[in-house]
């Protein structure tokens, strides 16, 4: 894959290696909490639109109480 300058847009013409430039482009100009937002609001959106199901506990599994294991 070629190298890219971070401080310079990549040029696109397309390919699938100059698309590859661009993701790697994007993610070094962004912050760790920039990183962050665009994750919580890519969940919330697939949440919203039922795309992923929030896991639930079972609740016939109690974790208040657990049975004790005999020292081995």
């Amino acid at each position: 894959m070629p190298e890219f300058d971070p401080a310079q847009e990549p040029t696109a013409w397309g390919t699938w290696d100059d698309a590859e430039a661009l993701r790697r482009w994007s993610f070094a100009r962004r912050t760790p909490e920039q990183r962050l937002a665009w994750l919580q609001s890519a969940l919330q959106l697939a949440y919203q639109s039922g795309a992923i199901k929030p896991r639930r506990p079972d609740p016939s599994e109690s974790f208040a109480v657990q049975p004790e294991h005999p020292a081995l």
